[in-house]
Formats: C-alpha cells, sequence, structure tokens
C-alpha cells in the first residue's frame, strides 16, 4: 500500500508505528481506510526520521521518543518537519503541525497499552520498570496535551487560517462548469457508440466509466468520495417511501422531478448515509457500465466505478476531472475540482432566499452539518457582501428610517448620489486646492471668498471634465459666520463634523450649499487659523 522508499521502510520496521497501524485498522470498517492508515504511519516516521537526523542517531525507535526529556526535541522535529519559519512564525505545512499533537497522543495509548500486555518489543525487566517506564508515557503525553498548543497548534492554526483568507477566491466559471459538462457527455456518448457497435476496448471502458463519474461528481456536488466509492448493490437497491401525505406537499413540477431522478444511498464520510441523485442520462450511462463489467473488471471487485487493468478497485474522481479538463480548452481548469464546486453552490445559496428548513435540507445532502457549511463552504463574495455591507453602514450612519423596518437589504433602496459624492477624495482636494488658490491671489474682500463648486443642481450629474463653466456663488458673511457657530468646536480641534450633522445643519438654515461645499469653507477657514 505504501511506496516503497525510506519513510515507508521506517514506518513498516519500527514495532510501535506498526501496532499503531494494526490498532487503527482494527477501529475502521471499510476497506478503503487501509490508505489512510499508510497516510498517518508515513507521518509518524517521517517525524521519527527527522528526530534522528537531528541527534544524528539511527538508532532510535518511536518508543523512546516518548518521554518527558525528549518532548523538546519532538517539538523542534516537529517544527522542521512542517517547515517553521521562527522569524516570521510561519509554517509550510500548518495542517502537519496540528494533527501531530493527536498523533502522539494516540501512539502514547497504544505504547502504554504494549508495555501493559508485555508485547514482544516492549517487556520490562521488572515491574519497577514498567511502571517507571508507564510513568515517563503518561507525563509525556501530558506534555503533549498541556504545551502541545503553546509550542505548536496556536500559531499553526493562526497561520492556517491567514493563508485560507488570504489565498484568492477560486470558484468554477458558469461558462467552464457548462463547456466541461457538454464536452464529457460528448466523450461519454462516443463511447455509448463503440459499446453498441462492439468496438469497445479497455481504454473506451475506462474513458466512459471516468466521464460517468465525473458528471455524476458535477451533477451532485459531493466529495469524491461520496461517490467514487458506490457499490452496485447499493445502485441497484430501491429505497423509496410510500408517504403519500408527502406527496400533496410537492407541486406538480416538483412530482415529475422525483420521477426522472433516481435517489441512491451511499456510506459517505464518517460512515454517513449520503443522498446521489441520478439524472435519466447518468442512469443509461451507469446500466450499460453494469452490463459491460464482465468483460472488463472481475467478479469479486463491487465498485461500480472500478476500472480496467488498476491496482485500486475504483476509479479516482479527482483523478478522472483532472485528466477530462485538459482535454477541453477551459479558462480556468483548476477551479473544476469537487471540493471548489462544493463551495460554488454554497457561495450561490446566499443570492437565494432560502429558509432555515431548507438550508437545514440542503446541508444534509451534502453531508455536513450547517455549522461547517456556514463555516467552510459559503465563501464571502467580495461584490456582493460590499453591496450589500456598504449599504447598511451607510443607514446606520443616518439611523434605520422607519419605514425600513422588517425590510431585508435587498428590498431598500438608497440615494446614494450624495454619498458618493462626498467619498471622491480627488473630488474633496480639488476643492480645497481651489479655495486656497483664489484666496492666496489676493481677494479684496477677505470675508466673502469664491468657492469653485457650482451650486447649481442641474450640473450635480455633469462629470467634472465636461462641467460647463458657470458662475461661481461667493459665500456670504452671514454663511461663514453660521459655519463658525455651529462647527466652531470642531474647527478648532481639526476634525470635521459627521455628515448627518451637517445636512441637519443645511436643513434647518435652509442652506443650498452641499455637504462637499461646506466641507471645504471649513478646510479654508481652519487654515486660515491656523496661519493667524
Amino acid at each position: 500500500m505504501m511506496r516503497e522508499d525510506e519513510i515507508s521502510f521506517t514506518a513498516k520496521t519500527d514495532l510501535l508505528i506498526a501496532h499503531y497501524g494494526e490498532s487503527y485498522l482494527k477501529s475502521q470498517k471499510r476497506e478503503r481506510k487501509e490508505y489512510s492508515c499508510s497516510n498517518k504511519m508515513r507521518e509518524l516516521a517521517r517525524l521519527l526520521i527527522t528526530y534522528r537526523a537531528s541527534v544524528n542517531d539511527n538508532s532510535i525507535a518511536f518508543k523512546d521518543l516518548l518521554h518527558p526529556e525528549k518532548f523538546e526535541g519532538v517539538v523542534s522535529a516537529t517544527r522542521k518537519l512542517s517547515g517553521f519559519d521562527p522569524i516570521n512564525k510561519t509554517y509550510e505545512a500548518p495542517s502537519t503541525a496540528l494533527h501531530m499533537g493527536t498523533s502522539l497522543k494516540v501512539v502514547s495509548d497504544e505504547l502504554i497499552h504494549l508495555i501493559l500486555k508485555r508485547s514482544p518489543g516492549f517487556i520490562c525487566e521488572s515491574p519497577e520498570k514498567s511502571l517507571e517506564w508507564r510513568k515517563n508515557v503518561k507525563n509525556f503525553k501530558m506534555l503533549v496535551g498541556t504545551r502541545w498548543n503553546t509550542e505548536i497548534s496556536s500559531v499553526a492554526n493562526k497561520d492556517l487560517n491567514e493563508k485560507r483568507w488570504e489565498r484568492p477566491l477560486l470558484v468554477p466559471l458558469i461558462d467552464d462548469v457548462k463547456m466541461f459538462r457538454e464536452k464529457t457527455l460528448e466523450f461519454a456518448k462516443e463511447c455509448q457508440k463503440h459499446f453498441l457497435e462492439n468496438t469497445d476496448t479497455d481504454d473506451t471502458y475506462k474513458l466512459f466509466v471516468n466521464c460517468t463519474l465525473a458528471l455524476l461528481v458535477l451533477f451532485n456536488r459531493r466529495r469524491i468520495g461520496d461517490v467514487q466509492y458506490l457499490k452496485i448493490k447499493d445502485y441497484l437497491s430501491e429505497r423509496k417511501t410510500n408517504f403519500k401525505d408527502f406527496e400533496s406537499t410537492l407541486s406538480e413540477g416538483e412530482k415529475i422531478l422525483t420521477k426522472h431522478y433516481k435517489r441512491v444511498l451511499n456510506g459517505g464520510k464518517g460512515s454517513r448515509a449520503v443522498v446521489i441523485l441520478v439524472p435519466e442520462v447518468l442512469q443509461d450511462f451507469l446500466n450499460l457500465i453494469i452490463k459491460k463489467r464482465d468483460k472488463y473488471i472481475s467478479a469479486d471487485n463491487k465498485y461500480i466505478f472500478a476500472i480496467p487493468n488498476s491496482k485500486i478497485q475504483w476509479s479516482q474522481a479527482d483523478v478522472a476531472i483532472r485528466y477530462l479538463t485538459k482535454k477541453m480548452k477551459l479558462k480556468n481548469p483548476a477551479a473544476i475540482s469537487s471540493n471548489r464546486l462544493r463551495k460554488h453552490i454554497a457561495t450561490t445559496m446566499q443570492i437565494l432566499s432560502m429558509s432555515q428548513q431548507d438550508c437545514k435540507q440542503f446541508s444534509k445532502f451534502m453531508g455536513h452539518t450547517e455549522k461547517t457549511h456556514e463555516e467552510f463552504y459559503e465563501l464571502p463574495v467580495d461584490i456582493y457582501q460590499t453591496a450589500k455591507v456598504v449599504k447598511l453602514l451607510i443607514l446606520m450612519e443616518e439611523g434605520i428610517p422607519t419605514q425600513h423596518k422588517g425590510k431585508s437589504l435587498s428590498e431598500i433602496e438608497i440615494n446614494l448620489n450624495e454619498y458618493v459624492d462626498e467619498m471622491q477624495p480627488e473630488s474633496s482636494e480639488s476643492a480645497i486646492q481651489q479655495e486656497q488658490t483664489e484666496n492666496h491671489e489676493g481677494d479684496e474682500n477677505e470675508k466673502r471668498r469664491l468657492n469653485y463648486l457650482d451650486t447649481d443642481e442641474e450640473n450635480n450629474d455633469v462629470p467634472s471634465k465636461k462641467r460647463p463653466k458657470t458662475k461661481k456663488q461667493a459665500w456670504s458673511i452671514e454663511e461663514i459666520a453660521l459655519i463658525q457657530k455651529h462647527f466652531g468646536n470642531d474647527m478648532k480641534k481639526g476634525r470635521y463634523p459627521l455628515s448627518s450633522e451637517i445636512k441637519k445643519f443645511i436643513a434647518s438654515n435652509h442652506s443650498k450649499r452641499s455637504v462637499l461645499q461646506i466641507k471645504a469653507k471649513m478646510q479654508h477657514l481652519m487654515t486660515k487659523q491656523k496661519a493667524n
């Protein structure tokens, strides 16, 4: 099951790692867990190899590491193994650093079990030495439980989270998904034609199986393991309910859908039952696979997606999808994967007004909880998030009016023109610079300044570059006095009041000035105060 290299040799020859793998397999039911077991054993073997290299001693066994005095060495080896950068406090493989602590706890329990059983290779000379050995292992496990988070997990978890949100949002493009489906269907139908003409070969059968598997993953947006491990007996078995009361709650269109899509139950992650919905076209493909499989697949293979001349009993969906994407001219082929397709549909759900019950049923279908759906699959869409959140923040700045009570953000419409004007930094700076320039040129009347902004409301929608020249309205002594009276404290502190306060000032004094014009005048007055 393992690759033949130094890591596999170490894993197989170290007694404790071998016993750990044996115990792991005992706790699992499905045979495909052998691959997971292999990964865990190789991970421990890599830690042992790294530790041996650090102390320059190849005679050390893994059982020798589980001692309180070796804890610091194990921590250092784990950091080196996971690519820790002490300056930037980052990991190349933070997930490895995270779950190594859990593996060490399990291995410690396994070692105590072997010592108590006096298994070959773990027999002590006396009960006292056995007790002392078990005590050291327990103390090592206690150190892992109390110090691993401080030494390793805390920084590794933060680094993992940072890398997750720093990673660009990569979801499949609709055009790519459509092209992938259409091209894969074409490949499958070509293979189907070869079967009908009896010109099929091993390659034909393999391509047909991979196309069907990829299309089923694509349609259901399921994990690859939920689909690729489907067994023939599970596909052929009928598990239908006869609850007529539920049928009455469905619309006519929904009743038609239940007749054209086959519902298949399969064992998924954590031995949970997962649902696979099979369209009619894929039902035809699967029936043809079952019909022709005797020619290519041995009778003892019970998996429906088995491929010829393979050491593995099932086809690997991720490999099949990557192989098919290379045969197409997609804009972003890397985004076509099981995990990203699941995130794609979960993210798209944010646009729909789904009830809590709908979300619950959808999460069950996807094979995870609602919390997992929200935390790991429902990605924030920058455009959607920005538009909705900015609208809410603008409403909060003014206070949510009573007419918006009970409405969703999508139902609320607000006039954003004035907010957009206020958020134009270039325009604001131009206004200030223009006014300062005019004042610097020496207007004879210091109490009357010309403002570059035109108060004619008809010209507000005209871009600044194309705006026709208009007569500028001078500031009166009364206007300046009102600004100094209402906003004198703010100007003394060198700050601007809130836009909402300026709007109240405009409304109460029936001013024809805009918020931006008043801010520009305040800037000029504050500059003048500093100069004096």
